[in-house]
C-alpha cells in the first residue's frame, strides 16, 4: 500500500482499520512527534492540531500499511489565501529516506485540488522541501 496524505479534523478519525484501542490514532500521533526533538512535545502539538480543529484547520496523516508515519499541520490564517504547513514530523525509521519530501508533496496536490495557490512553511524542513521542489506557489 502507497503512502497516503489523509486530512483530518479530528483525532478520533478512523484512519487505523482495526484500532487495538480506543484512541489508538492519538496516541500513535503523539508518540510520532514525541519523537522529533524538532517540535514541543507531542501532548503540545496536538493540543495546538485540536484548537486549529475547531477553526477549521486540519492535520494530514501519512499513512503506510494502516499506521501513521508522517503527519503535518495546515493551518488558514483567515486572512489570505496562503495555508500554512507547521510541525511536519516522521516516523524515525523513515527519516531520511525522502518520505518527508514525498508527504509534503501528497499535501500539496491534496490542497492545490481544493484552491490553495500559495503555501507559507513554517519549519525550515518543509520550507526546505518545497523550495527545492518549486512548490510555495501555483503557476498560473
Amino acid at each position: 500500500m502507497p503512502l497516503e496524505a489523509i486530512a483530518i479534523n479530528s483525532l478520533d478519525a478512523p484512519l487505523i482499520q482495526k484500532p487495538a484501542r480506543e484512541h489508538e490514532l492519538a496516541e500513535r500521533l503523539q508518540a510520532l512527534y514525541d519523537t522529533d526533538d524538532k517540535h514541543p512535545n507531542g501532548a503540545e502539538v496536538l493540543g495546538i492540531v485540536e484548537q486549529g480543529f475547531k477553526r477549521g484547520q486540519c492535520l494530514y496523516v501519512g499513512m503506510f500499511n494502516d499506521k501513521p508515519i508522517a503527519a503535518v499541520g495546515c493551518f488558514d490564517d483567515g486572512q489570505t489565501d496562503a495555508k500554512r504547513l507547521q510541525y511536519l514530523t516522521v516516523h524515525p525509521e523513515n527519516r531520511n529516506r525522502a518520505i518527508d519530501a514525498k508527504f509534503i508533496k501528497l499535501v500539496y496536490d491534496a490542497e492545490v485540488k481544493k484552491g490553495v495557490r500559495q503555501f507559507v512553511p513554517v519549519d525550515s524542513d518543509i520550507h526546505h522541501i518545497m523550495s527545492e521542489y518549486d512548490l510555495l506557489s501555483i503557476k498560473n
